[in-house]
């Protein structure tokens, strides 16, 4: 396993500016699989890293709960961001295009990897990193959230 480096949010603000400088270090090929409870703040953390690199602070990502995959083209290169919640297999990563992302010069990104038991780092041709996002137990911040990012490969 890789080194693992560990952040503290106190508002999806500050959770959006951990993926932006996190996102200083991507590359085209590079996985990011996004872990963590129902509003833990995925998709918050997907929209630090596509208002980086497609240098743009009006882009808000989406959650691809329904549509599967969001494509996002820009800097000359594409961001597929994927939700993987309703998803059970690799024949699903397979039909939805995951495997074709991954295999391409694309930087991807997936919530919810934890729903589909594979090997992600067999079809990884860049960086894998892992992230996990925890939500605080305390009920008196309901913003606080606990970020570790680990590279995998």
């Amino acid at each position: 396993m890789g080194n693992i480096q560990s952040f503290e949010s106190n508002s999806p603000e500050d959770t959006e500016s951990i993926a932006v400088e996190f996102a200083k270090k991507l590359k085209p090929f590079d996985f990011i699989a996004l872990n963590g409870r129902l509003g833990a703040g995925k998709t918050k953390f997907t929209s630090g890293i596509i208002r980086l690199l497609c240098e743009n602070d009006d882009i808000t990502a989406v959650s691809p709960t329904y549509s599967i995959m969001n494509k996002y083209s820009c800097g000359g290169g594409v961001i597929n961001h994927f939700d993987f919640y309703r998803l059970k297999s690799a024949y699903d990563l397979e039909t939805c295009g995951f495997f074709d992302s991954l295999g391409g010069k694309n930087l991807t990104i997936a919530e919810w990897t934890d729903a589909v038991k594979i090997n992600y780092k067999k079809y990884t041709a860049g960086n894998y990193y892992s992230v996990n996002i925890k939500m605080d137990s305390d009920e008196k911040n309901k913003e606080k959230r606990y970020i570790e990012i680990e590279k995998i490969l």
